[in-house]
């Protein structure tokens, strides 16, 4: 099984703060696993990174949503009322 390197790791390795990892990894310079809310990175993503091997995926733009969408959103997966109002004060 291949060894995978937490952030704190990964940041030690390149010699920055695990925020700059995280930004790597949301940008997808650097590969990663994100499992629950914890990022891994396995060991041979690093190695390929270091050795300058992969270039950066080209990730589409965010799209933003009007609230009408995300209105839509919330009732196909029916979520309750109660978490809908929260998440409507959140668009405000």
């Amino acid at each position: 099984m291949e060894r995978a390197l937490t952030v704190p790791q990964v940041a030690e390795r390149l010699s920055v703060h695990p925020k700059t990892v995280y930004n790597m990894l949301v940008r997808g310079e650097l590969r990663g696993v994100k499992v629950g809310r914890v990022w891994r990175v396995p060991a041979e993503e690093l190695e390929v990174f270091l050795r300058g091997e992969r270039v950066a995926e080209n990730r589409p733009a965010l799209r933003e949503y009007t609230r009408r969408e995300i209105r839509r959103f919330l009732e196909a997966d029916k979520v309750d009322e109660a978490t809908a109002r929260k998440v409507e004060q959140l668009l405000q």
